[in-house]
């Protein structure tokens, strides 16, 4: 069982929590040939044997649904030129436009941004709900890199550089 939280605790740990500096990813599925994601900045790398990592998503997400379902998702870290798809994949009314350009699309696999600052194509292999939250566990089964390593932050509720 899950203890209610203080109040005076849930403020500061917000305040803590803007203060650690995250990668901007975009999650993708592909769902009965349909693509699909959400952007995310809680992703961290699990173990590297086996290499795995964990995503974790908002059960009230429209994803969410779907991501307990699939066999395979993608984590697209995003390059700090492209702020403009966080805020697209954040935006519900922008669905539309978010697979228009830029992506392998088949959906054999989840799609994977192009010019990412990486992609990573994992196994889901395991998901735990906790709290608000359900944490996704995938087992990584193909990586594609950009060369310059240049990733967008999200850092005291605003999108950053690492020079900025």
């Amino acid at each position: 069982m899950i203890p209610q939280t203080d109040p005076h605790i849930s403020g500061g740990f917000k305040q803590a929590m803007r203060r650690v500096a995250s990668t901007v990813n975009v999650i993708t599925i592909c769902v009965r040939g349909e693509p699909m994601g959400i952007t995310a900045t809680a992703m961290s790398s699990l173990a590297m044997d086996p290499p795995s990592l964990l995503v974790c998503i908002n059960r009230t997400a429209t994803l969410h649904a779907s991501m307990e379902d699939v066999s395979h998702f993608s984590v697209n870290v995003l390059h700090r030129d492209q702020e403009y798809l966080a805020q697209m994949f954040a935006d519900r009314n922008q669905r539309a436009l978010r697979f228009a350009s830029g992506w392998h699309m088949d959906c054999e696999r989840p799609p994977r941004l192009l010019d990412a600052q990486a992609s990573i194509l994992c196994r889901r292999i395991d998901h735990h709900q906790f709290g608000t939250h359900s944490i996704f566990i995938g087992v990584v089964e193909d990586v594609v890199v950009r060369p310059d390593i240049q990733p967008l932050l999200y850092l005291d509720g605003s999108y950053r550089s690492a020079d900025t």
